[in-house]
């Protein structure tokens, strides 16, 4: 006995699939956007270091020797 989809039960099954696809395909675009503004953000913050870092420390020193 073969089992088979009418025209109906297969576009239910096409579109349910296409559903799922947009969701996953939407789930990993907002996974890739917050690693993205992770990344981001902490690369703004190691530049603020550094640059505050650069500021407090002197280019030459004040007492002679």
């Amino acid at each position: 006995m073969e089992w088979r989809l009418d025209a109906h039960q297969e576009a239910l099954l096409c579109a349910k699939a296409k559903r799922q696809q947009q969701c996953f395909n939407c789930a990993k675009a907002k996974r890739q956007q917050q690693c993205f503004n992770c990344a981001k953000a902490k690369r703004q913050q190691q530049q603020q270091s550094a640059q505050l870092e650069r500021k407090s420390t002197p280019l030459y020193d004040d007492k002679p020797t």
